[in-house]
């Protein structure tokens, strides 16, 4: 369940994207809400492509937190992907690139993620949205295998 400022946020969001042309889908632990998980949100995460960066980060400008970057930072790192961090009314917001990401699996080696979207609309709280897709959603929480990812799994069936 979102909170009313999360709601707010997520609304602000999608319809900023859908007006100005923008492709995305609603990824983490908010998917993983929309296919059943029961757990608080700490972020909103959202997937856009890259030749829609520049509008997003003009779009959302006053609202960044940590600018357009590649977040890998040494040989421990989960994540490879290019991802801005936002916040709006007190709600931490990530903005990834679609293309050119990969997680490190435990063990080691790293997965390169999709690069096309394959989304699934449904509806949050009153708000139809484009969600990633269930399957890669699982595959993607199965090679980070974070306690809470791997509790969004056995929550999302």
């Amino acid at each position: 369940m979102l909170t009313d400022t999360q709601k707010k946020v997520l609304y602000f969001l999608a319809e900023n994207f859908k007006k100005n042309d923008i492709t995305f889908q609603i990824t983490g632990g908010l998917a993983a809400m929309a296919y059943g998980a029961k757990r608080p949100l700490y972020d909103i995460d959202i997937d856009i492509y890259k030749n829609d960066v520049e509008k997003v980060r003009e779009i959302l400008r006053e609202y960044i937190v940590e600018d357009w970057n590649n977040e890998i930072e040494g040989e421990n790192d989960t994540f490879d992907l290019w991802m801005m961090s936002l916040e709006i009314n007190g709600i931490p917001v990530d903005i990834s690139q679609m293309e050119e990401s990969r997680v490190r699996r435990v063990g080691g080696d790293w997965v390169a993620q999709p690069e096309v979207m394959d989304v699934e609309v449904r509806t949050i709280q009153g708000i139809d949205l484009p969600i990633q897709n269930k399957q890669d959603l699982i595959r993607y929480k199965q090679i980070i295998a974070r306690d809470t990812d791997l509790e969004d799994i056995r929550q999302m069936g």
